[in-house]
């Protein structure tokens, strides 16, 4: 895949789900945190920066009062393949005797949701749940425990879309696409 030309690998990928299929992945999340939550406040800590996009989509369409804030953890740096965890960013707001809700764009292995649900917890919340736009189902190991909210399953290719890149590109996107083989 020539990474150079962006507009290049947006031709050659293939669309995984459509604008409607996200919209309705994020309204089926959206559904179950507000029955979960119900009018308990809670922090939305979204992941940048792939989460940029799930989390304002899910975020507008909760009705609990809720304080957003971020963090800034990455293991793929603009690379399509994961290496260590780097904490660029922590969240700006205490999180000591708080819910919080960490909003991701995709899991596939785990590792990053595992480390910063660790991270939080270690900051005193009371509870911290996780809710990820996208799962990847593959048969590689995972950390065993899922996120408590996903909004769709798709075969194991490198997606890009819905705040997901390729490269650094096409997070804005309002659909989900895959590089070819």
């Amino acid at each position: 895949m020539n990474q150079s030309d962006p507009v290049k690998v947006l031709e050659e990928s293939i669309l995984i789900a459509n604008r409607q299929e996200v919209k309705a992945a994020i309204e089926r999340m959206a559904v179950a945190i507000n029955a979960h939550y119900g009018d308990q406040q809670i922090i939305l800590l979204a992941v940048m920066t792939g989460a940029i996009m799930p989390a304002a989509w899910l975020a507008s369409r909760l009705k609990m009062p809720l304080q957003m804030d971020f963090i800034h953890a990455t293991r793929y740096a603009g690379q399509t393949e994961g290496g260590e965890l780097d904490f660029r960013v922590p969240p700006r707001l205490n999180l000591q005797d708080h819910d919080v809700l960490i909003v991701d764009d995709i899991y596939d292995i785990g590792l990053t949701l595992q480390l910063i649900e660790k991270y939080c917890a270690s900051r005193g919340a009371r509870s911290v749940n996780s809710a990820v736009l996208v799962r990847k189902i593959h048969n590689r190991k995972t950390t065993g425990v899922l996120p408590a909210f996903i909004g769709m399953e798709v075969e194991d290719k490198y997606v890009f879309g819905c705040g997901m890149d390729v490269y650094e590109y096409w997070r804005q996107l309002d659909e989900i696409r895959a590089l070819e083989e």
